[in-house]
């Protein structure tokens, strides 16, 4: 299922991202749930012991804040590739996205940990300065995954995507956020009624792994949406494509 390459508004790229994640549900949530696993296994582990659990605070907090943002990032780094085949009609290999975004992992994790810090620091100088670095650097794990970019290009080319477009990067990024969180507050309050927390880890665990694509999904999108608004990559792909099939000239004898 190929899309038609053209600029899409918020509500048409979530849409989009969710065709994508219907047609290729499966794949998308192996990828998450092989992605997921390692800190779900730390969380059983921490959980289970019941003098980490009283010494729950702040810094404990932040800990938990940045692993789940990494493994999130991790996430991201599989399921953008799969989303790029996608949405380029291109088979949804599984296999080729891990080869290709294995290499890629490690800068894709300091790139993360990266825009934690600057959107952390942006919500405690002010709440919604958080959003401006998350507008700003946005398509980083786009651009060091699918461009190979180096952890500095890829900040800057998610700079020059995001320039006079942070809106629209908002909008998008916002509108998927609070479909996540609705679908997310349900799950949670189920978890939270077992008083358990390792159940309630596992409860997490299960429904991340399976909503949590399409979030990524529209990540990607998004990425090759500003790259169409502002390098005109449906164009360059078009014309590649029509070189490609265009028929070869006889030789001249």
């Amino acid at each position: 299922m190929a899309f038609p390459l053209r600029p899409r508004s918020a509500t048409e790229l979530v849409d989009a991202a969710f065709q994508i994640l219907r047609a290729h549900y499966a794949t998308f949530v192996m990828c998450s749930a092989i992605a997921y696993l390692p800190w779900l296994l730390v969380q059983l582990v921490l959980l289970s012991d019941p003098a980490t659990i009283a010494r729950i605070g702040p810094g404990i907090s932040v800990f938990f804040g940045l692993g789940i943002w990494l493994v999130f990032a991790l996430m991201s780094c599989v399921l953008t590739v799969c989303a790029s085949q996608a949405y380029l009609g291109e088979p949804v290999d599984a296999g080729a996205a891990v080869r290709r975004a294995l290499p890629r992992v490690l800068l894709v994790v300091i790139g993360a940990i990266l825009r934690y810090v600057l959107m952390l620091i942006g919500a405690f100088a002010l709440f919604v300065g958080a959003l401006y670095p998350a507008a700003r650097f946005f398509a980083v794990t786009p651009a060091i995954v699918l461009e190979g970019a180096s952890i500095g290009r890829g900040f800057s080319r998610s700079s020059v995507l995001s320039k006079d477009r942070k809106w629209h990067v908002i909008f998008t990024m916002g509108l998927v956020f609070v479909i996540y969180m609705l679908l997310a507050f349900g799950i949670q309050l189920a978890a939270l009624l077992t008083q358990n927390m390792l159940v309630e880890a596992i409860i997490t665990a299960v429904f991340t792994v399976m909503v949590y694509p399409v979030v990524a999904i529209t990540g990607t999108l998004l990425y090759y949406d500003c790259r169409i608004r502002s390098e005109g990559l449906d164009i360059e792909l078009m014309a590649g494509s029509l070189d490609a099939s265009a028929p070869e000239a006889p030789a001249a004898y």
